[in-house]
């Protein structure tokens, strides 16, 4: 399906930047015992904020401009970097994560939000309202480099000496958590989650050409 209605596709973001607003407010604002740059310090928390920036810029854009031309790469990216949060948030630290009072609460409409509903929702405003077959084989290593920042800058925040109240860590993430697993390790998990954004990214775009094969044009 690919639904050409410019105002059907700009309701719909609306919604996704009203839902995204409520759910970081829900899961970020109401933990009573973590600050709130301590929350934006987490890949799932930033993954979310990127999206409801992009997705104003995009709504604006909508709004004054008819056409919309040079952001399907960036909208693509931003697609990429939250669908990421939906899967190793689901697949690699749900099994591990317990609630915490006034830390972390796994059941909050927030924490569904941030981490499976608005993640969805992206991927079908892509679905619904994208021209398929936009993509070029160059974007996957493109679109890593929004991650890899991530990694870049929990590097510098950890050589500040900040721990994490969840993990009583310097570290968000147990995978990236170098006092733990020595620095040579650590490189190789992050070597390992390139590679793997690189692939979830080709098969994006492998998506991407069967649905414009298929009629969504």
């Amino acid at each position: 399906m690919y639904i050409k209605n410019r105002y059907a596709s700009i309701i719909y973001k609306i919604f996704i930047v009203i839902i995204g607003i409520y759910g970081l407010y829900d899961s970020c604002f109401k933990a009573s015992m973590v600050k709130i740059g301590e929350h934006f310090s987490y890949y799932t928390n930033l993954s979310n904020l990127l999206c409801i920036l992009f997705f104003i810029f995009y709504i604006a854009i909508l709004i004054f401009h008819k056409q919309v031309k040079h952001i399907g790469n960036l909208k693509g990216g931003v697609t990429i970097t939250i669908m990421i949060t939906f899967i190793v948030y689901n697949l690699v630290l749900r099994p591990f994560m317990t609630n915490m009072e006034g830390v972390m609460d796994l059941n909050s409409i927030g924490n569904h939000i941030v981490h499976i509903i608005l993640p969805l929702m992206v991927m079908f405003d892509y679905i619904l309202f994208d021209k398929k077959g936009e993509y070029d084989k160059k974007d996957p290593f493109i679109w890593v480099l929004i991650p890899f920042m991530y990694f870049i800058f929990i590097i510098i925040r950890a050589s500040l000496g900040k721990t994490f109240t969840y993990t009583s860590s310097k570290y968000p993430y147990f995978f990236l958590d170098i006092e733990m697993f020595g620095l040579l390790q650590v490189l190789f998990n992050v070597f390992l989650m390139v590679l793997a954004i690189i692939g979830l990214g080709f098969i994006f775009i492998g998506i991407d050409k069967w649905l414009e094969k298929h009629g969504n044009k």
